[in-house]
């Protein structure tokens, strides 16, 4: 057998040893790169239904899940000003939740290798407060 040979066999038991571990360090990166969008999108709902809130214009929910473009499913909590309000430190406040599912089967392989609460959907959150307008 010649040196030749032997090299194309270490390198195919080279390669079949890293491809697993590149593969997984991709996936995590497009299922990172998702979850930072989702919650970018959630964080800027989560501002225009505060926004809308401390306007007192109506309907700051729907707004709020308009506001999330591509996200389906957005849970909306409005704590709105009062009708008069009754000091300057009254303030809106708006929260969004979302529940952020995985695509690549990286979520699973961290709960099985110890990642606490990976396996299964992550619920992303933000929140947004606005002082009042009179």
């Amino acid at each position: 057998m010649t040196n030749k040979a032997r090299d194309g066999g270490a390198t195919a038991v080279e390669v079949a040893l890293l491809m697993p571990i590149l593969l997984v360090l991709v996936m995590g990166i497009v299922d990172f790169g998702r979850a930072l969008h989702a919650q970018i999108t959630l964080t800027q709902a989560a501002r225009e239904g505060v926004r809308v809130a401390a306007l007192k214009q109506p309907n700051p929910a729907t707004r709020t899940q308009n506001a999330a473009v591509g996200l389906t499913g957005v849970g909306v909590t409005v704590d709105a000003c009062p009708a008069s309000p009754s000091s300057s430190g009254d303030s809106a406040e708006v929260e969004a939740t979302y529940s952020f599912t995985f695509v690549t089967p990286v979520g699973s392989l961290a709960g099985m290798l110890g990642g606490g609460g990976f396996g299964g959907p992550i619920t992303l959150s933000a929140k947004g407060v606005m002082p009042c307008e009179g």
